[in-house]
């Protein structure tokens, strides 16, 4: 296949590259006296494992994106990472919010909790592919479960953005960007101190906004599509004394767009792809607010981190659901989120010890206020009597609590052991009611209900991995991690029904290397994913609709590959390349058997490559592209 061929030659002219080019060794003096820059790969210092570490020392798949990359390539958002990191993937909607990501083949749906967990500085976010990447210092991409650090929802990987924090002087940095679709964003910063070593501030917005890249060919607006975000985040980092530092940060969304502009089911003229014919464009709106406070205090040897959050959400849509000119189908949907967590790290801090551990709690309460409104117009439906609307509410309140410590003893300075465990508890209740609809409805069957229900899940997270420093540059390891998703309830279809947690073991092989005085980096990772009591989304009797249930027994089995390489000063590059084998091992729906299927929205291979040269003030970047 041709991006075979492509990322082959690539890969070989990086190796070729980076020997060959001169001025590539280490900071000697030149004949003027002055000394060469240094040209190879820093380390990369990560918290994805909620404690400081270089990233090519964890043994696991991980990736990192500094904040030269996502300027460089214009990463505004969780979702472009895909264009630099293997083995993630993004299934795109085309609807605000309902877009779900996959890594290794473990994903999610539109109506299903997510598998990726988001976090920055160490709070969770949801939906975390819509997290903003301006001001971010760095992305850390965590492949494969993490469920013994990071609990629920985090079975397929976590993606752990680190924003930048306030400085000791005063600086700003003010951008703008400008594209088709009178697409335009503007983004600024501001950062300094307040009390000077002891209180500093930094705070930074966002606006994007878009006319819409659809024509609606029913009033001849360009709404379909559009947009009009805003997001802000604002940070007071204080060091009262040399052992406490507290930040204290507020994230903020708001996001107004349209949803379905994607669908158009019948052919007016114009592209198809460019044109919808809709008599309601929709319309989509969504608050958020994140407050969190992170404390730390050092012992000496020991350092106690606490952080607690709480997270609001308001969101309410309306849209035309039959995708046609004519009033026949509108859905209306609402939410409210609110939670409250608390977390308690303690862990070692001297690197030169043998044993470095950590040990932590978890605490979390989150209410999830929903419903929805479905009205029908069966005047244009051409039955004759008046529309009505079919309507249900429901709250679901979940209280959970884990304990979790992780440790790594190294033997003779070379063999690295790490053991770690997680117990992961949640009781959720729920709360449902559907009104007594109108008679059309009554007589298609549709009724009053109400119920409610409740729930214990629990789950043990183990952890292992063991990896050998063969030389300076060469570390191979093996690891085995479980993950877990949360279950839950269904809200719209089958209404009231649970589904239970599906769980995943994750067994991983893999070698990182450093080669040329560390001018080039490869790393390659061989996975098995096992997972049982997945969760699929099932069709309704009718198959006009879906909802969740524990429905199969699946795998997943695969290949990484990344490299780096820097051969001169100033060119950076990079390569990445992903297969993935994902299907059911054991999957019937009544007499239909899937058994052998491979699960969709996975793509099998996923490749990337580019690079940027930068001389001077200026900057050359390099094509990028995910396949």
């Amino acid at each position: 296949m041709e991006y075979g061929k492509s990322l082959g030659g690539f890969v070989i002219w990086l190796a070729v590259a980076a020997f060959w080019l001169p001025d590539a060794g280490l900071a000697e003096e030149n004949g003027t006296g002055r000394v060469k820059e240094q040209v190879e790969l820093e380390p990369m210092v990560v918290t994805a494992e909620k404690r400081e570490g270089d990233a090519w020392k964890i043994p696991g798949g991980i990736s990192v994106v500094g904040d030269g990359r996502i300027e460089d390539f214009r990463l505004n958002s969780v979702r472009d990472i895909v264009a630099v990191v293997p083995n993630f993937y993004v299934t795109d909607t085309g609807m605000t919010d309902q877009s779900f990501a996959s890594m290794r083949g473990i994903g999610s749906s539109m109506t299903g909790t997510p598998t990726v967990g988001v976090y920055v500085d160490d709070v969770y976010v949801q939906p975390g592919l819509s997290a903003s990447l301006a001001d971010v210092e760095r992305v850390e991409v965590l492949r494969g479960p993490q469920g013994t650090l990071y609990g629920r929802n985090s079975e397929a990987g976590v993606i752990n953005i680190v924003t930048k924090k306030p400085g000791d002087i005063w600086e700003g940095k003010i951008s703008a960007d400008a594209g088709r679709f009178n697409s335009h964003a503007v983004q600024g910063v501001i950062s300094g101190p307040l009390v000077r070593d002891r209180v500093s501030f930094r705070g930074g917005l966002r606006y994007d906004e878009s006319d819409g890249w659809f024509e609606n060919r029913f009033d001849g607006s360009d709404k379909a599509g559009r947009k009009k975000n805003y997001d802000g985040r604002f940070t007071v980092l204080a060091t009262p004394g040399d052992t406490l530092d507290l930040q204290i940060s507020y994230d903020m969304m708001r996001h107004d767009s349209p949803d379905y502009a994607h669908f158009a089911l019948f052919d007016r003229g114009g592209d198809l792809r460019r044109n919808v014919d809709v008599d309601y464009a929709g319309e989509t709106k969504k608050d958020r607010d994140t407050l969190s406070l992170r404390a730390g205090y050092d012992f000496g040897a020991l350092r106690l981190v606490s952080i607690t959050s709480t997270y609001k959400e308001d969101g309410r849509s309306r849209n035309d659901v039959d995708f046609t000119p004519v009033d026949l189908l509108n859905l209306s949907l609402r939410q409210k989120v609110s939670s409250l967590s608390q977390e308690f790290r303690l862990h070692s801090t001297d690197s030169s010890a043998p044993l470095q551990w950590l040990a932590g709690v978890f605490l979390l309460r989150e209410k999830k206020e929903g419903g929805y409104g479905m009205w029908m117009n069966f005047m244009n439906m051409g039955m004759g009597m008046p529309g009505e609307t079919l309507s249900a509410d429901n709250e679901m309140t979940t209280t959970g609590g884990a304990l979790f410590g992780e440790g790594t003893y190294t033997f003779a300075d070379r063999l690295h052991l790490t053991l770690g465990l997680r117990y992961d508890r949640e009781r959720q209740e729920f709360d449902y009611e559907q009104p007594s609809p109108g008679p059309a409805l009554g007589m298609m069957g549709y009724g009053a209900m109400s119920g409610s229900r409740a729930d214990t899940h629990e789950a043990w997270l183990p952890k292992a991995s063991l990896s050998y420093d063969l030389t300076e540059g060469v570390m191979p390891y093996i690891g085995v991690s479980r993950g877990f998703r949360s279950g839950g309830y269904n809200t719209v279809d089958n209404l009231g029904s649970s589904f239970e947690p599906e769980f995943t073991w994750n067994y991983e092989a893999g070698l990182k290397t450093a080669w040329l005085d560390k001018r080039l980096q490869a790393n390659l990772a061989l996975f098995y994913i096992d997972w049982t009591d997945m969760q699929v989304e099932v069709l309704t009797a009718g198959g006009t609709a879906v909802y969740i249930n524990n429905a199969a027994e699946a795998s997943s089995r695969g290949l990484e590959l990344e490299l780096a390489a820097r051969p001169v000063a100033g060119l950076d590059l990079f390569a990445a390349f992903a297969h993935t084998r994902a299907r059911y091992e054991k999957y019937n729906v009544g007499s239909r058997i899937y058994d052998g299927n491979t699960i969709p929205d996975v793509p099998g291979y996923t490749a990337s490559l580019g690079g940027t040269y930068r001389f001077g003030p200026g900057l050359i970047p390099l094509p990028t592209d995910c396949i």
